[in-house]
């Protein structure tokens, strides 16, 4: 029931921005209560006035006017958030908020509360139900949260998601000598939690984590460069028990050798760690839990030079690496943390071995591979691909391996860049009796912080 009651009362309405072309219009119909007699059958209506408030019904000094429906249409070409207020002795008191699209509206009921209806006349939006506040952190680096205050709310949903390892650059020979490519980078880490707002305060710094770079190359006869680790997103800190959400960062692959060594992907990272950078042996993933090829929860998934990369279910999962051989694998997945990325192509005296797939992330049989797909190698070598991005309920997709390059100038191709957010970089091609130089691993994808209230 909204009463306006006085002269020092005023039912308002209010634009969120400048009208474009069309004011919104206004329908107030209410009962006027008088000293001696009840009055029905009242309205007011009139238009709206860019963001300056418009009064749509005034006081009296002495009735009381009981107000039964208030309808509000978007006529303009452009969305506007409109404000419901009473105006009492010019103290503002907000009665509701909603924004309508272009042909929307707005309707107040007496004993059935607000609603919104589209340009069809369906109900969209039922009242009496809390706004919801989405605010997305995507900025690498230092930030802050701002609880809402245009209303109360009751619950916080906090989503971190850790920055995707770089992949690692490949290794570059004239000879018909062994040459590696770089190993891909490990995925981020999806954390989530829940809080009750009142056990937050009124605003709560965070972090939003870094993508780490891909491995650079040098000159023929050179290795490759490890791929940077990613580094992790954070809400809250480790003081504030009761506010604190934390994704760790996936590590950087293993760089492109030009002997015959193994090279491991980064690891995922973890609930409570980043993962480990590549080298030539296996890599534990990011904590808290005992470090396994097939992780769950919110341990990262480990790395490993003789099968394809560990997969994860919260934990990022770990990039592909190869064997001393070598054999190329294909990198790990992860239900929502980011994919790993694949491993650049490599070859030996008597074969080539074939960039591998990045591993994805979301739903689906655990395994390896299902990212950005392998650059293909030869005298016409192909880059890896992106991974995919993701979204508030999965990671993104790690990186393909890039192809190796076969020729006497043919250079070895880049690795696909990690999908945002949290996924793994693909290692760069190894360059194979040529001049050029080897491929650069690609960039894992920066993190996120998703902070939803309502």
């Amino acid at each position: 029931m909204i009463l306006i009651n006085g002269t020092s009362q005023l039912l308002q309405a209010v634009q969120g921005a400048a009208t474009t072309t069309t004011n919104p219009n206004f329908f107030v119909s209410y009962v006027d209560i008088a000293t001696t007699a009840l009055v029905q059958g009242n309205s007011a209506s009139g238009a709206l006035n860019g963001t300056s408030a418009v009064t749509m019904l005034s006081g009296s000094a002495t009735d009381q006017y009981k107000v039964s429906q208030i309808d509000i249409f978007n006529g303009d070409t452009v969305t506007q958030t409109i404000t419901v207020q009473v105006s009492v002795s010019s103290t503002i008191r907000q009665l509701y908020q909603a924004t309508l699209l272009p042909g929307e509206s707005l309707h107040y009921t007496d004993g059935n509360g607000w609603l919104k209806t589209n340009s069809a006349g369906a109900q969209i939006t039922v009242g009496n139900t809390n706004p919801v506040d989405v605010q997305t952190f995507t900025t690498p680096g230092n930030g802050t949260w701002v609880k809402p205050t245009s209303f109360t709310p009751s619950v916080v949903e906090v989503i971190c998601i850790g920055g995707g390892g770089g992949g690692g650059g490949g290794g570059s020979v004239t000879t018909a000598a062994i040459v590696m490519g770089g190993g891909g980078g490990g995925g981020g880490a999806y954390s989530r939690r829940t809080f009750r707002a009142s056990d937050l305060g009124s605003s709560v710094n965070l972090v939003v984590g870094t993508g780490g770079n891909g491995g650079t190359v040098g000159a023929s006869g050179a290795v490759g460069v490890v791929g940077s680790n990613g580094t992790g997103s954070m809400f809250g800190s480790t003081t504030q028990a009761n506010a604190f959400v934390f994704a760790g960062g996936g590590g950087g692959g293993a760089l492109g050798a030009v002997t015959g060594a193994a090279g491991g992907g980064g690891s995922g990272g973890g609930s409570a760690g980043n993962g480990i950078a590549g080298t030539t042996s296996a890599q534990a993933g990011g904590p808290p839990g005992a470090s396994s090829t097939t992780a769950v929860s919110g341990t990262g998934a480990a790395s490993s030079i003789s099968a394809a990369g560990g997969y994860a279910e919260f934990g990022g999962g770990a990039g592909g690496g190869h064997s001393a051989t070598p054999a190329n694998y294909a990198a790990g997945t992860s239900v929502y943390g980011g994919g790993g990325g694949g491993c650049g192509g490599s070859a030996t005296a008597a074969a080539v071995q074939n960039a591998t797939a990045g591993g994805a992330s979301g739903p689906g049989t655990p395994g390896s591979g299902g990212g950005g797909a392998a650059g293909t190698s030869g005298v016409s070598p192909t880059m890896g691909s992106a991974g995919a991005a993701g979204n508030s309920t999965d990671s993104g997709s790690g990186g393909g391996g890039g192809g190796l390059g076969q020729g006497t100038t043919v250079a070895g191709m880049a690795g696909g860049a990690g999908g945002f957010p949290g996924g793994g970089g693909g290692g760069g091609g190894a360059a194979w009796q040529s001049t050029g130089i080897a491929g650069v691993g690609g960039a894992g994808a920066n993190g996120v912080v998703y902070v939803i209230s309502w």
